[in-house]
This record gives C-alpha cells, sequence and structure tokens, in this order.
C-alpha cells in the first residue's frame, strides 16, 4: 500500500454531487490533480465541474481508471462507500468526515490491508504531494514541492507547520494527515514506514498530541538502523489529566499518554522534539543541514 501520489494519479470523489464534492472538483483541478470521475447513486450521466459522474464506483473505474478516491459522504454511509471502493479495486481510498463509529474504522482498515490497499482517514484532511497531486481539502498555498514527508494528527496544524517550512525554503515530499481518532485507517508508524522507503523524501517531520501511541512508534523508528532525520512537535503541554482534548485520540489517560512522557521518548530515541511551533524549524534545520 501507498500514500503517495503522483501526476499519473486518477482521482474519484464519492459524493461529488454535494457541497464538499462540489468543492474539492474545483479545488483539486485547479491545483492539477487528475479528478477522472465523480459518483452520485442514480445520477449517471450528469457532469459536475466538467467532470463526469457515474452511479457506482465500478463504473468509474472502468470507464476512466480511477485509482485514488475521496469520500464525502455522512459517517452513516461512509463504510459503505469505502467497501465499494475498495471492491471496485480503488488503491488509495480518504475518507475525511468525522463522528465515524470505531468498529466501522475498525472494518474499513481491516477491508484495506486485505486488498493491499490504503485508507487514511477518518477525521483527515487528507494528503498531498506537492506540485503533483492532492487528495484533501487542506489549502494549497500552503505547500511547495521537497524533501520533508509530514505525517500529522491534526489538520490546522499540519497547514501551519507546512507553511513555516514553505517560507523557510524546506520543500515536503507529501503531507499526510493520518487523523485524530483512536482507529486510523493509516497509522504513523505505516505512514513513516512508506516514508522511509520513498528516494524523494529525506528527513520526516511528525505532529502529534497527547494520547494514543503513535509518537513510541515513531521512537522506535528512530532508533533503528538506517533511520531518516526525524524532527517532532507534540501538542498538549497544558491538557488536563481524563479530558479528551478535541481528537477522540487526544486523551490523557495514563502517564504514557502525556506530552512530558512522549517528549521524553523522542529525545530518549534521538528525534529533535520541539515544545513550540516557532521551534519547530530551527530544529529541522539542525538536522538537514540548511539555513
Amino acid at each position: 500500500m501507498s500514500i503517495l501520489l503522483d501526476d499519473k494519479s486518477a482521482i474519484v470523489i464519492q459524493g461529488i454531487t454535494g457541497k464538499m464534492g462540489r468543492f474539492s472538483a474545483r479545488d483539486l483541478t485547479a491545483y492539477g490533480t487528475r479528478v477522472v470521475a465523480g459518483t452520485a447513486p442514480g445520477r449517471g450521466g450528469l457532469e459536475v465541474e466538467g467532470t463526469p459522474v457515474f452511479s457506482s464506483v465500478a463504473e468509474a473505474v472502468a470507464e476512466t481508471g480511477a485509482d485514488s478516491s475521496l469520500v464525502y459522504v455522512p459517517a452513516p454511509s461512509a463504510l459503505d462507500a469505502v467497501l465499494e471502493a475498495l471492491e471496485a479495486g480503488i488503491r488509495l481510498v480518504v475518507y475525511p468526515g468525522d463522528g465515524l463509529p470505531v468498529a466501522d474504522a475498525v472494518e474499513m482498515r481491516a477491508a484495506a490491508r486485505a486488498r493491499g490497499a490504503a485508507f487514511v482517514g477518518p477525521n483527515t484532511p487528507g494528503l498531498i504531494s506537492p506540485g503533483k497531486a492532492k487528495l484533501g481539502f487542506m489549502p494549497s498555498f500552503c505547500y511547495r514541492r521537497g524533501g520533508i514527508g509530514v505525517i500529522s494528527r491534526s489538520g490546522s496544524l499540519s497547514y501551519e507547520v507546512s507553511h513555516r517550512l514553505t517560507q523557510a525554503g524546506l520543500g515536503q515530499s507529501t503531507v499526510v494527515g493520518i487523523g485524530g481518532d483512536p482507529v486510523k485507517g493509516v497509522n504513523a508508524a505505516e505512514a513513516v514506514a512508506m516514508f522511509d522507503a520513498d528516494p524523494e523524501t529525506a528527513a520526516i517531520v511528525y505532529l502529534g498530541e497527547i494520547g494514543g501511541g503513535d509518537e513510541y512508534d515513531l521512537a522506535r523508528y528512530a532508533q533503528g538502523p538506517g533511520a531518516k532525520p526525524v524532527a517532532a512537535l507534540v501538542v498538549g503541554l497544558a491538557s488536563p489529566p481524563g479530558r479528551k482534548m478535541g481528537h477522540a485520540g487526544a486523551l490523557i489517560g495514563s502517564r504514557a499518554d502525556s506530552h512530558a512522557a512522549k517528549i521524553a521518548a523522542l529525545r530518549a530515541a534521538s528525534v529533535a522534539a520541539a515544545e513550540t511551533v516557532s521551534e519547530l524549524v530551527p530544529a529541522l534545520r539542525g538536522l538537514v543541514g540548511t539555513g
């Protein structure tokens, strides 16, 4: 499975006739992404923003060769939509929505893995390979092409950090929002492995938060032989124990979930762990030897 896009990636937007589907058809196309199809049950034969609409993903794949999907349907219909895409042979599925039942997320993840496909979501802005294509709703101006792979549990934080990297002349290979829910389609360890294997990625930036174990997976990677340079930011310094902070997975349930414990583990693994956004770019520059 892979989350890396290129200029040949062919995108189908499921739910293209809705508000977000129409917006993305315009936005992705304006960025240069190949949006080849949209789907809406019973509306085959229409066009939305110049994109042909099919009644099913299977029809869209057969007619256009679509290989990636962006899914804009309500949470109660999301499981069926994601499974439909995977069964039609789509290799990369992004579901940005929140409020998804954990059991549905588990089934989506398992179905993608069984088919050797990648599922990104839920609760994600998607992903972008700057200068090539994007599969989500992140603001395009924040990014430029380069060698930094960015993994983020927070959408808005990924925009801000990528914009700061861009302003500092540090372009990105791919930026992926893995989402803030407890069960993720692609988790931090899997995203790191993809960046480790990507020849265009020279260093990795990880944007984490309290709760969950993703940051410990990052620390294990950084300690391994041949690991690429890693810088990280963990937010939630002032978060009180036992209270969920924004994302379903951002909860301090034990000491290991806390900001202090995660920062300590990352630094022990030689990760350049910043405590504020303003510290992150200088920390990364120290690793990659620019500026």
